[in-house]
């Protein structure tokens, strides 16, 4: 007797496979990238939330992600595997959500395209593996989505309080999501369900169902917006209570680069259109410029088929972005998966009821897709991250800036050869070499002031310091001190000509 597995039951087990896959892709390798600045601020941030209070770094508008380090406690071992883990572990239910809301809205074939075409995205392998506050609040706002988009086949209060609920867990991840509260505005608007599609406004009955549909759903609405709006204000108060400021700060960011520019900057069109040519050149350079030609296309199929729920949660909360004084690549999680969301569903749509052939060469197409511009780029980033081929901006961020990890491990391996007591690291990203070598040797971060404040304290620090065990690093930035009271070692050039770190030994003169 042979055994029949249903074709929804072979979908869910291969949606299943397809969430390992992505679970363990992004695993292999995890901590081989240098650890940018930002993961750093989290993972210290939690530190700092078990030794000092739960609340401090509060004022950077990521509380939820330094929340959500704190439950891994990274700081005792392995921080930034720990760290990188935990947030692969944070996205996976967004990408459990994505799938989920294509298979909504086109069956099992788009929760299956979805997930490859996630699996094989240069882009969200890159950001995702990265301990950042993006991919954590892009998860919850994913998951929202979902469950607005249930309004599709029915009409549950249930489902409005988890949209507040997860749209609130997003912007206490990373306030930057805060765009992402229009998703149940554009599910109230864009979706029906079917069978209550069209009425007959002439028949008197049939007129008072329709004022009842939109009656519920305007409650529908209220007790999503009401439920983020609630939580989010008393999360915000409760901060500000404790003399904490969540959102000013974040907020001044976008709106006046915190008072370097004027606001009326946010509405120079010049400026938008330049940022959105910018996007474009960076998902090209992630996904391959047609391949994002073709994902556009599929928008554009969905608008002409009347389907505009995902386009407007995409393009909705991206005119905001544009606008921002502030455009940085990780700020995409969300809309590039919605991207892809889109493009499985009008895949989905041509190939679900065809022959086998048509369907296999669909998967084989993305196959290729994947072995073309994936693959190679997964290799690198584990073997040779330095190398990993990222756009011409974020190998300036991530591997040349003073902020990235570059050349912390080239310190590390060297001091090795020396009888190593403390390390003054006067860099930009000392928590990373810190982490780094933290069951090697103390390290001490002290802070450094932007506008040059805080170099005769570092020379005095230097000064109260000295011993032939205790070793200076000092990067090439402006506001450190020229001159270390010791002997220079080496020198740790950098890639791409980014600010080299020297090493010094003090009393060693």
């Amino acid at each position: 007797m042979r055994l029949k597995i249903k074709p929804s039951s072979a979908g869910l087990m291969v949606c299943v496979g397809l969430l390992l896959l992505i679970w363990l892709t992004r695993l292999i390798g995890i901590d081989h990238f240098p650890p940018f600045i930002d993961e750093m601020i989290h993972v210290h941030g939690s530190e700092l939330g078990y030794t000092v209070s739960p609340l401090v770094n509060a004022d950077l508008g990521r509380q939820g992600t330094i929340w959500w380090m704190m439950l891994f406690q990274a700081h005792l071992g392995s921080p930034v595997w720990i760290a990188r883990v935990a947030t692969v572990l944070a996205l996976l239910p967004g990408m459990a959500a994505l799938m989920a809301t294509a298979r909504l809205f086109a069956g099992y074939w788009a929760a299956v395209l979805a997930g490859l075409l996630f699996l094989f995205s240069n882009y969200h392998l890159f950001f995702g593996r990265l301990a950042l506050a993006d991919p954590i609040a892009g998860s919850a706002v994913l998951v929202a989505i979902y469950f607005a988009a249930r309004l599709s086949k029915r009409r549950s209060h249930f489902d409005a309080l988890m949209v507040g609920i997860l749209l609130t867990a997003g912007v206490v991840a990373k306030i930057n999501v805060a765009p992402f509260l229009g998703v149940p505005i554009a599910a109230v608007l864009c979706l029906r369900q079917k069978k209550n599609a069209r009425f007959n406004h002439r028949d008197t009955e049939n007129t008072e169902e329709f004022r009842d549909k939109i009656r519920g759903r305007v409650i529908w609405l209220a007790v999503a917006l009401g439920t983020a709006g609630i939580l989010i204000g008393v999360f915000v108060l409760g901060l500000r209570f404790f003399g904490y400021d969540f959102v000013t700060n974040s907020v001044s960011y976008a709106l006046t680069n915190r008072g370097n520019a004027p606001i009326s900057g946010m509405v120079d069109s010049a400026r938008i259109i330049g940022n959105i040519q910018a996007s474009f050149d960076l998902l090209g350079g992630y996904l391959g410029v047609m391949t994002v030609i073709l994902l556009l296309i599929a928008q554009a199929v969905l608008i002409f088929r009347r389907q505009f729920y995902v386009v407007l949660c995409l393009f909705g909360p991206m005119v905001a972005i544009w606008a921002s004084l502030i455009q940085e690549s990780r700020f995409l999680v969300v809309p590039v998966a919605l991207l892809l969301l889109g493009g499985a569903v009008v895949l989905a749509g041509l190939v679900r009821d065809r022959n086998r052939v048509v369907q296999a060469a669909a998967v084989a197409v993305i196959g290729l897709w994947a072995a073309a511009q994936w693959l190679p780029f997964a290799i690198t980033e584990v073997r040779q991250p330095n190398e990993t081929p990222l756009p011409a901006v974020d190998v300036a961020q991530y591997i040349n800036s003073d902020a990235a990890g570059t050349g912390y491990p080239e310190v590390r391996d060297f001091l090795a050869a020396y009888d190593v007591r403390e390390v003054i690291g006067l860099v930009s990203n000392c928590q990373a070499f810190r982490y780094l070598t933290m069951s090697s040797y103390s390290v001490d971060c002290p802070a450094l002031n932007p506008n040059g404040s805080s170099i005769p304290g570092l020379v005095e620090l230097m000064n109260q310091k000295q011993g032939r065990d205790v070793f200076v690093l000092l990067q090439k930035i402006p506001y450190v001190p020229e001159a270390v009271p010791g002997k220079l070692l080496t020198v740790i050039e950098r890639p791409g000509g980014g600010p080299s770190i020297s090493i010094y030994q003090l009393s060693a003169g």
